[in-house]
């Protein structure tokens, strides 16, 4: 097969308006020992306060706030809280959202990830690959910066068109909304705008903890931190991608040294691309069947090399071959390719689980 190596290892703050909401300093948004302004959408009983703790313990329910800071419609703000997982447990944190009834997800604004690792499944089953700090389904992080079993720091910034996550104060995953972005059939509300938070209960078999819920009012005036991709066909694509569960990574993207290093990490968060480098060489080198490395650093893939692969009984894993910046072109011939090879999310290889 042409490129194709076998793997045996491998290798912003914009300025705010002023004066800031409450002079700019952050508000409980609990009491420490109740839900006291906070309801669920459904099945109370999936809830718990545990010494002050929010912990979900259920079926399917969301934690919307209610309560009277800023009469529950933020705009322009941070909000930050500290959530423990426990293994396998997926859970999230909404914002810009709405209060839904009974029997679904709430579907505006946006969810921000919890999930630090997988359940175990059986067979075919669908894998959830967008980890802790992802823009759920829109710009993701493909391995969690963050354990089960500890306390981490999660805080979400949102100004103007801009949404960006911090995990334990580092910036993880941004995203810039253009005027009329793409989004799949069952997401069309994932905008921004303005409403309240909530917090997730996933499923039985999730158990997370949320404390310290507190927010920090911005100015309504507050601009946008970032642009959207000019490229709204590779916008597009990236978010299509993201949203069906594509682990968008980059076994050979080397960060580089010195001052472009910045430049390179807010590329990979604008595009949602994990690069090789923060996953250990030990977990490089355990891979479960062959997984076939493409090299597309000099010539853009042919799709029928994808195909190829796959009928091999391959999983699928891309490189840049050494490159320290991030290639739009070779991003988009590289989405495009797959698109038309019809290839699946779960076809690919993502280190540490398949």
């Amino acid at each position: 097969m042409k490129r194709i190596i076998v793997l045996a290892s491998a290798i912003a703050l914009g300025s705010a308006a002023s004066p800031l909401p409450n002079d700019g300093k952050w508000i409980s948004l609990s009491d420490g020992k109740s839900f006291a302004g906070w309801t669920p959408n459904e099945r109370p009983e999936s809830w718990a306060v545990e010494k002050g703790v929010f912990v979900t313990k259920g079926d399917r329910s969301h934690l919307f706030y209610t309560g009277p800071v800023a009469n529950h419609e933020f705009k322009n703000f941070e909000l930050a809280l500290e959530v423990m997982t426990m293994p396998g447990s997926n859970g999230g944190i909404f914002v810009h959202t709405r209060m839904r009834g009974p029997g679904s997800f709430p579907t505006a604004g946006y969810e921000l990830q919890v999930i630090n690792s997988n359940p175990p499944v059986k067979g075919n089953a669908y894998v959830e690959h967008k980890m802790t700090g992802s823009i759920y389904a829109v710009r993701n992080t493909w391995k969690s910066p963050v354990k089960d079993h500890e306390w981490f720091r999660y805080r979400i910034k949102v100004s103007g068109k801009t949404i960006q996550t911090f995990i334990n104060d580092v910036l993880t995953c941004e995203y810039t909304e253009p005027d009329t972005p793409w989004r799949a059939a069952d997401k069309k509300e994932r905008l921004l705008g303005s409403g309240t938070f909530a917090l997730q209960a996933h499923d039985p078999g999730s158990q997370v903890r949320y404390r310290n819920i507190k927010v920090r009012l911005l100015p309504d005036a507050s601009p946008s931190l970032g642009t959207p991709l000019a490229d709204r066909e590779l916008d597009e694509l990236v978010s299509q991608f993201s949203n069906d569960n594509f682990a968008l990574i980059d076994l050979g993207l080397v960060p580089p040294d010195g001052a472009s290093a910045e430049a390179f990490q807010s590329d990979l968060r604008r595009y949602g691309i994990t690069p090789g480098s923060v996953f250990s060489l030990d977990v490089l080198r355990r891979y479960g069947r062959s997984v076939f490395v493409i090299n597309d650093r000099d010539n853009p893939i042919d799709p029928a090399t994808l195909v190829s692969a796959k009928a091999a009984g391959a999983k699928l894993a891309f490189s840049s071959g050494g490159e320290s910046k991030l290639d739009e072109a070779r991003l988009k011939a590289r989405l495009v390719a797959i698109k038309a090879a019809k290839i699946s999310w779960s076809d690919f290889w993502v280190p540490g689980k398949n």
